[in-house]
């Protein structure tokens, strides 16, 4: 992988990795397992997105986040013992 600088804030990796580790997430599930409030969670989603390392879609009245290629990619630069788990 060429490594292009992406800088992530402590709040946005974490959000990440969390996605990163079911390679999909819903929006509240991330509330809860972060414990962070909505607005914050979307804020990082957001950045996330803009970054091309997640993509977003809303269902049903949910918002299910799916980590990308891109995402991945970082996911198994940053965190190596993850990479058994991110398929």
């Amino acid at each position: 992988m060429k490594t292009s600088h992406i800088a992530l804030t402590n709040e946005d990796a974490i959000v990440l990795q969390q996605i990163s580790e079911n390679s999909e997430e819903d929006l509240i599930s991330l509330e809860r397992s972060l414990g962070m409030k909505r607005g914050r969670v979307m804020a990082s989603l957001e950045r996330l997105r803009r970054k091309g390392l997640i993509t977003v879609q809303r269902t049903a009245g949910d918002w299910w986040v799916h980590i990308s290629s891109k995402g991945k990619q970082l996911t198994h630069y940053v965190w190596p013992e993850m990479s058994m788990a991110v398929v």
